[in-house]
């Protein structure tokens, strides 16, 4: 699994508490099927989208906070472009099939094939855009947070070492607004989106690999 100050990219869309309130048990149910339903139909509807991200992994081994920014494209089936800004150069690419991630220091693109990557079968079959909340995941919304709904996600299946998985569910337009990822040792990964544009048409020519000259290219086994 990829990690680094990239870290857990991937897995906001899958999908973390501050601030969070609680419901009647009566309110909770019906909400969460409300919420989940909306989630599920709006995330199905999107077929392309570009959006602002920023990035902190929390990483305890480190004792030390690494903040990361950018731009995400993503287009269905299967394909992503994670364009850092900070720190600068450094991009995640899934052309639907393979993984690339470059590290502008390193002169290198990791290549790993994309289930090979993740190390579980649930956040490839959202990448893959066929994922399904009740199907792949059991889903209970714990509260509001900042005018947001916020839901805990907990995989039926591996969840390729995270222990816990919560959104942020804009409550008008259903659409995810953050991602908070917590994994086995601790480390904790938080990513915000804004400005987000949805259906905008964008060409499979963004996410084909373009080598940065100079570059080295390392494989992975599959």
């Amino acid at each position: 699994m990829l990690k680094g100050k990239s870290g857990y990219w991937f897995l906001a869309f899958l999908a973390l508490g501050l601030l969070i309130g609680p419901l009647s048990r009566a309110a909770e149910r019906g909400d969460e099927e409300h919420v989940v339903a909306s989630l599920q139909k709006s995330y199905d509807a999107i077929q392309d989208f570009v959006a602002d991200f920023r990035q902190e992994n929390d990483v305890k081994t480190l004792n030390r906070k690494i903040k990361a920014s950018g731009k995400v494209y993503f287009k269905r089936p299967g394909k992503m472009l994670w364009r850092y800004e900070e720190p600068k150069g450094q991009w995640v690419l899934a052309d639907g099939k393979n993984l690339y991630y470059y590290q502008p220091e390193q002169r290198q693109v990791i290549k790993s094939p994309l289930k090979k990557a993740f190390h579980s079968e649930v956040p490839v079959s959202f990448l893959l855009g066929i994922g399904n909340l009740r199907k792949d995941f059991n889903v209970t919304l714990k509260g509001s947070e900042q005018g947001n709904y916020v839901l805990q996600l907990a995989p039926k299946g591996s969840a390729g070492g995270f222990t816990d998985i919560q959104l942020g569910v804009d409550r008008r337009s259903f659409e995810i607004v953050w991602a908070r990822i917590l994994d086995a040792t601790g480390n904790m990964t938080t990513i915000r989106f804004s400005g987000m544009q949805k259906g905008v048409g964008l060409k499979d020519s963004v996410f084909h690999l373009q080598l940065p000259d100079g570059a080295d290219v390392v494989e992975l086994p599959s």
